[in-house]
């Protein structure tokens, strides 16, 4: 039984590093890191949609909501948007990429497209509130207004 369990924890341990490998640091609000990952939908095939995944940890002592909208545009003024989502995250705890329903396709297949700004991807809210009384703890300076 003992070693069952130890089985399972290596396996959840190493499945989670390996599910988090890639996000790159976006911004750090009210004690909440803030990762992005572009990547293929099927990271075997580069034929397969762009995702851009988001990673969300609590690292305060305070349980908070992260509010954000994302907007996405293609280089022929095609744009779409996530609409306003809000995330709850207990003190200590994470949420990323599909498995919390924090992955969104982007436009083409080209990651570079993205790296040279020829198609972006932004916040246009990203703020922190407090879980249980909804109060405004912090916003990123990080946003862009929406034209």
């Amino acid at each position: 039984m003992k070693k069952l369990l130890v089985l399972v924890i290596v396996a959840t341990t190493c499945l989670t590093a390996y599910c988090q490998k890639g996000y790159s640091d976006f911004d750090t609000i009210a004690n909440v890191l803030v990762k992005t990952k572009i990547a293929h939908a099927n990271s075997k095939d580069n034929a397969s949609p762009l995702e851009l995944s988001l990673y969300f940890q609590n690292i305060g002592t305070n349980d908070v909501i992260v509010r954000y909208q994302i907007f996405i545009e293609d280089n022929n003024g095609d744009r779409r948007h996530s609409g306003k989502k809000e995330v709850k995250l207990k003190h200590g705890q994470k949420q990323f990429g599909k498995i919390s329903g924090l992955s969104y396709e982007l436009f083409g297949q080209d990651i570079a497209d993205y790296e040279t700004g020829a198609r972006k991807w932004y916040f246009t809210i990203l703020e922190v509130k407090d879980m249980y009384t909804g109060e405004l703890i912090s916003t990123s300076s990080r946003v862009k207004d929406v034209d």
